[in-house]
């Protein structure tokens, strides 16, 4: 599982150095900056999510539904009313349940809603350098979340201690979860013209 996800990740990080290089202007002006990387790190979370219901949906019976939540899927927001469900990142296994209606008027038609009966992937990214407590925060939310499959994903950091800070946090604070977790660090959006993809690394906390 984990050699197949960092395939996902690198994809992914690929597909969305390609589209920014495409589509970026060129400015050094730090307001300017600040959205190109913002803009970087949505088009990587946006290819990351479609790999992930990708695999999901692999091998599984055409009878099962599965469907990506993120902020710029707005095709999700007509559908439940949101696009992302707490996390950067999820990708559930739906079903569908009857209204109150129903109850209310044996006799009424029938009318569905599709609800999440369970999240097979939760993703919380933190691209913030030297941040402790940024990270912590989105650590805390895969914490509180309940999936078959959790993945942090942090910048490659290699002047400071955080990497291992993160990967020491996330297995103290998972320990007791049956979950499969898995910490990925690539490139901070201002470091994709100096790092590659053989940068990228992909940990599961055991």
């Amino acid at each position: 599982m984990r050699n197949q996800l960092l395939v996902e990740i690198k994809k992914s990080f690929i597909q969305a150095k390609a589209h920014s290089d495409n589509s970026e202007f060129l400015s050094d002006e730090k307001d300017v900056l600040q959205k190109k990387h913002a803009y970087r790190s949505k088009l990587w979370i946006n290819y990351l999510a479609e790999h992930l219901l990708i695999s999901s949906k692999k091998d599984r019976p055409e009878t099962e539904e599965y469907l990506a939540f993120y902020q710029a899927n707005k095709e999700r927001r007509q559908l439940l009313g949101l696009n992302e469900f707490l996390f950067d990142i999820v990708i559930g296994k739906m079903t569908n349940l009857e209204t109150a209606s129903r109850f209310r008027n044996s006799s009424a038609e029938v009318q569905t809603l599709k609800a999440i009966s369970h999240a097979v992937w939760i993703v919380e990214s933190e691209f913030q350098l030297k941040n402790s407590r940024a990270l912590l925060v989105d650590i805390n939310k895969l914490v509180l979340g309940k999936a078959k499959n959790k993945l942090f994903v942090m910048s490659i950091d290699k002047l400071s201690r955080i990497e291992n800070w993160a990967e020491e946090t996330l297995r103290s604070l998972t320990k007791e979860d049956d979950a499969n977790i898995f910490l990925a660090k690539i490139p901070h959006p201002k470091d994709w013209s100096n790092l590659s993809v053989d940068d990228i690394e992909l940990i599961e906390i055991l």
